[in-house]
């Protein structure tokens, strides 16, 4: 591989195939990108945002994880590639000594989606560009995917906190994932949302993000 020549490439980047002659790439004022990949990418128009409730109206949790319901759900088909960044959820309601079950799941076999719940269409963090992203987003308290594929689940995150502090005014507890290596999810393939509740009476608002490419482009 060699540098083939340099050119201001901020939101319409060249990719080309490995191995290949490529073009070292500036910023539009003539600066060598410094910031971080993702962010680098938010500027293409390449990351995207899927929200589980909105403003003032959370949805509610499972009664528990489990591997045919979910929270939410990204499906990723055949060509497509997805990098999930960054989730979160924000517990607003819930009942003391509630165990509070948070999980990331990887399939690397096939889309999940089944039925129930609401398509969502994601959002650009590019907000001059629409969504491009070629994946289909559902999410609900009564989302129902296929089992997973044997052998090719990966739950790459998982968090719990017990609620034992009284009634529900005491503490708000929020959970992240941030990964450190991001999974790289090549269609067919999905990237799904798990709240549990034990109770079965929690309530949470949650996001997730993710960066959305062509298989060949990564």
């Amino acid at each position: 591989m060699a540098i083939k020549g340099i050119a201001a490439q901020t939101t319409s980047v060249v990719r080309s195939g490995e191995g290949d002659d490529k073009i070292l790439r500036l910023m539009r004022d003539g600066s060598v990108p410094t910031f971080d990949w993702k962010q680098s990418l938010a500027l293409e128009g390449k990351v995207y945002l899927m929200q589980l409730g909105t403003e003032d109206a959370p949805i509610h949790a499972t009664t528990s994880i489990d591997d045919q319901l979910v929270s939410g759900v990204i499906d990723v088909p055949d060509g497509a590639v997805a990098i999930p960044l960054f989730a979160q959820c924000v517990i607003a309601l819930w009942s003391a000594a509630d165990l509070l079950n948070f999980m990331i799941e990887v399939d690397n076999g096939k889309v999940r989606y089944s039925s129930g719940g609401t398509a969502w269409t994601p959002l650009n963090f590019h907000t001059g560009k629409a969504d491009n992203s070629g994946c289909k987003c559902y999410v609900g308290a009564d989302v129902t995917v296929a089992a997973k594929t044997s052998g090719g689940s990966l739950e790459v995150y998982r968090e719990s906190i017990e609620v034992n502090v009284g009634d529900a005014a005491d503490y708000w507890p929020k959970m992240e994932y941030i990964p450190v290596v991001c999974p790289v999810v090549e269609g067919p393939g999905s990237i799904l949302y798990h709240i549990g509740s034990t109770n079965g009476d929690a309530s949470f608002y949650g996001n997730i993000v993710w960066a959305a490419l062509r298989k060949g482009e990564v």
